[in-house]
């Protein structure tokens, strides 16, 4: 019998690249991010979500800029405005299905003066593959997270559990959000959208009880045993 062709669930480097209209130049925001983590910056793909008042021809330039740095770029997401852009420059145009929650009653009053509901708490474990969004709230897990999944909060995450997949928190900007597991062995760490790899967490952080914040004055994730 002659083999046939399969649809897989497998494992690749790719994320979601947020690109505001206003901000500091794509090129030496990505050189940055490559001198803070070469080996991740080598290994991933990128697909690029543009502001609504980004043109084609400024898409164009982002696009040319990631093929010059050596990043690949997948294809572009975000508004529907852009899709004749995407077919313009011969690109893909995929829709998000981030999963996501949705808002409940009840919300709680946060430090920084803003309103988030009460958390999503998710029972684990997070298998390969599976994405999960807490929007405009913190996310709980209770159980492992396995390598190639991917769990994402506006607000704090907390893993009672192994994390072996990727993290984020603050993914809408806030940068007061934390991060806080008992077994901490991440693919990815993010906080309001700087991250970093496993190669600069401290060894003697790995496996332990950590707690991450954002240091917004250095910009950087700075790490912390919780004993």
């Amino acid at each position: 019998m002659r083999p046939v062709p399969q649809i897989r669930l497998n494992r690749y480097n790719v994320m979601t690249l947020e690109w505001p209209k206003d901000s500091e130049s794509l090129e030496n925001w990505l050189r940055g991010q490559r001198e803070m983590a070469p080996s991740l910056m080598q290994e991933i793909s990128i697909i690029l979500r543009p502001s609504v008042e980004h043109r084609t021809e400024d898409i164009r330039q982002a696009a040319d800029t990631l093929g010059r740095l050596g990043v690949g770029l997948i294809g572009l997401t975000g508004d529907p405005c852009h899709r004749v852009a995407a077919a313009t420059l011969g690109l893909p145009w995929l829709s998000s299905n981030t999963s996501s929650a949705e808002s409940e009653s009840d919300p709680c009053q946060i430090a920084d003066g803003s309103v988030r509901e009460k958390a999503l708490v998710m029972e684990g474990p997070v298998r390969s593959g599976v994405q999960i969004y807490a929007k405009d709230r913190d996310l709980v897990v209770i159980g492992q997270v396995s390598e190639g999944a991917e769990i994402m909060a506006d607000g704090h995450v907390h893993v009672y559990g192994r994390l072996r997949g990727r993290v984020a928190a603050g993914v809408g900007g806030q940068t007061g959000a934390e991060i806080f597991c008992v077994t901490f062995e991440p693919e990815l760490v993010s906080i309001a959208g700087t991250y970093c790899g496993p190669d600069q967490i401290p060894r003697d952080l790995w496996s332990a009880r950590v707690r991450v914040r954002l240091d917004a004055n250095a910009q950087i994730l700075a790490f912390t045993s919780m004993g």
